[in-house]
């Protein structure tokens, strides 16, 4: 597979994600610049990531977190801030909270999805593998949307090759 077949649609402007790792990459410059003046905490925490601006997207989800604390992808994003600025195991124990917190509903997936990225971070493929088919399995179950489910199909591929 090359870069390209790796890359997979955000639903942000100007932005992808690499699979399996769900690091996101810049691929429209104008579109990512045009998101970081959107009102979306959320997006603007993924491009500052995308451009290595860690400290930035800390504030970001910081600042949005307070006005919405129970906000799942806040929440989620805030622990991908920590492993992108390096503290991969912080991100794994807070993910791993969130899982026992939202354990047997939808939202479950979407925390598995990324404690299996997390996981592909550390070099734990296996582990990773595991996640990533929870995740899709549960968003398949849950009638999540497509791009979403494809994305936990497509890392549980991929890790799987790694396994192989």
């Amino acid at each position: 597979m090359n870069l390209t077949e790796n890359l997979m649609d955000t639903g942000i402007p100007g932005i992808r994600f690499r699979l399996p790792e769900l690091f996101p990459v810049v691929v429209v410059e104008e579109l990512a610049t045009a998101t970081l003046a959107a009102q979306d905490a959320g997006d603007r925490v993924v491009v500052l990531i995308a451009l290595s601006r860690f400290a930035d997207a800390a504030e970001v989800v910081a600042e949005a977190r307070l006005m919405d604390p129970s906000n799942l992808r806040l929440r989620i994003l805030d622990t991908e801030v920590s492993r992108w600025n390096g503290d991969t195991e912080r991100a794994i124990n807070r993910l791993r909270r969130l899982q026992e917190e939202f354990a047997g509903t939808d939202a479950e997936a979407d925390v598995l999805q990324q404690l299996g990225a997390d996981f592909y971070s550390t070099g734990d493929i296996k582990a990773a593998a595991t996640r990533f088919k929870a995740a899709w399995l549960g968003r398949e179950a849950a009638g999540a949307d497509p791009r979403l489910i494809e994305c936990s199909r497509r890392s549980f591929e991929l890790a799987q090759l790694e396994l192989d």
